[in-house]
């Protein structure tokens, strides 16, 4: 049992990661490079056919996540993890049979479903529930081994699809599903008393009782859905999730905005390069921060970090320095960083006992704003003839981000005393 104690609470940081991206990672990111074939094939051989399956993804993804925030206490989470991975398995499986868009939509819709079930919000209840001491570190350190994940299996999806086609790609993706995610949902626990164990930082039932008892943002255990969605902890996260997430569908659009100021599809590929290589680096450093010096002193670095990225790619573009906006690449992930991590360091701080519920329900909402962020930016884009705008507009966003989270820190800080 020692041996399991010791093992158990960083096994839950590798399922959790792993399942985040196999199901969520997948139907988000990998599918992009899907929609070109597909566009092709069942779209008419237009993009935009198939394009609103993001929209239709995640506006199932925020039905998921509500409904999950709702019961994962109350429910074998290892049997509704284990069910999410076959549905996803089958519905991938069945993408490769696909002859229309309104399949196509209708699939996206299952997916999405899943993808709540399965995916962050899941990720941070467990490891909130697991976690006592270096929370902020195995936060991120979940989000790394998503990373990783995502690394490793999109240039390996975009082999498979140019050696096997598109339709056999997505049975071979349907399998690899399997293959890591049923074990990783087998042993992903929703918190250790499920199974005999402590989390990691206490050794002791009275020591956790006394660290529980210390800790949150609110005294009262307002766990009633009113009383967390109508608290100002809950709005300010929502502030929070809501900016940050708009802000961060910039990251999608960098290879766009390169291509349109005139740097060319190069650079644009150079800087989604660049962004994803500083994402292994910046990720853990972003744990190993929030986690030595806490949210309410790392958070405001690393917004300013995302407040001078879209400032610096302005500067690059009235220069025409295509070298600066490279440069402004390695910046420019901590609006990632902290989009995943950052939300989960920021919603642990103030949200404190009804960290389960607020952060499900300030995620559901999230995802509503994001399912149309990329396409308020484009058309804006579009509108304007002026991408300086749009990047403008992102920077505001995380101004806004950081004053939630300079006025929600001091505030927890102040009801924790």
């Amino acid at each position: 049992m020692k041996k399991k104690q010791k093992i158990y609470p960083w096994l839950m940081i590798v399922t959790t990661g792993l399942l985040c991206g196999v199901v969520a990672g997948v139907f988000t990111q990998v599918m992009g490079l899907f929609l070109t074939p597909l566009a092709n094939s069942i779209g008419g051989g237009k993009l935009g056919s198939v394009s609103y399956y993001y929209t239709v993804l995640i506006l199932a993804m925020a039905i998921g996540t509500t409904l999950v925030g709702k019961f994962i206490h109350q429910v074998n989470v290892s049997l509704i993890l284990i069910g999410a991975i076959i549905v996803s398995a089958a519905a991938t499986w069945l993408f490769s049979t696909a002859t229309n868009v309104i399949a196509f939509y209708l699939l996206a819709a299952i997916v999405g479903i899943c993808c709540g079930f399965s995916g962050y919000v899941v990720q941070g209840v467990v490891i909130n529930n697991w976690f006592v001491k270096k929370k902020n570190f195995a936060f991120t350190a979940g989000a790394f081994f998503n990373t990783i994940f995502l690394a490793i299996i999109t240039p390996v999806s975009s082999q498979i699809i140019q050696a096997n086609g598109w339709r056999r790609a997505f049975i071979i993706l349907a399998i690899i599903m399997l293959v890591i995610g049923l074990p990783c949902a087998f042993l992903t626990k929703v918190e250790p008393a499920k199974i005999g164990l402590l989390p990691y930082g206490v050794s002791s039932q009275a020591e956790l009782t006394n660290s529980a008892e210390g800790d949150g943002a609110e005294k009262s255990n307002n766990s009633g859905t009113s009383k967390v969605i109508f608290s100002l902890s809950f709005v300010l996260v929502l502030i929070f999730f809501c900016f940050n997430e708009f802000a961060g569908n910039i990251t999608s659009l960098w290879p766009s905005f390169a291509e349109a100021v005139g740097f060319g599809a190069g650079t644009g590929g150079a800087i989604a390069t660049i962004i994803t290589v500083a994402d292994l680096i910046l990720t853990p450093l972003f744990g190993i921060t929030t986690d030595r010096f806490g949210g309410r002193k790392a958070l405001p670095w690393w917004l300013f970090l995302a407040i001078l990225a879209p400032v610096l790619m302005i500067v690059a573009n009235q220069a025409r320095l295509a070298s600066l906006a490279l440069v402004a690449a390695v910046p420019a992930d901590a609006i990632s960083v902290v989009m995943g991590s950052g939300e989960q360091v920021f919603a642990k701080d103030i949200l404190g006992k009804n960290f389960d519920a607020g952060y499900s329900y300030a995620s559901s909402l999230t995802y509503v704003v994001s399912a149309f962020a990329t396409p308020v930016l484009s058309n804006i884009a579009d509108a304007t003839h002026n991408w300086n705008i749009v990047v403008g507009i992102v920077a505001i966003c995380e101004v806004v981000v950081l004053l939630a989270v300079i006025i929600g820190e001091n505030r927890a800080s102040r009801l924790t005393k």
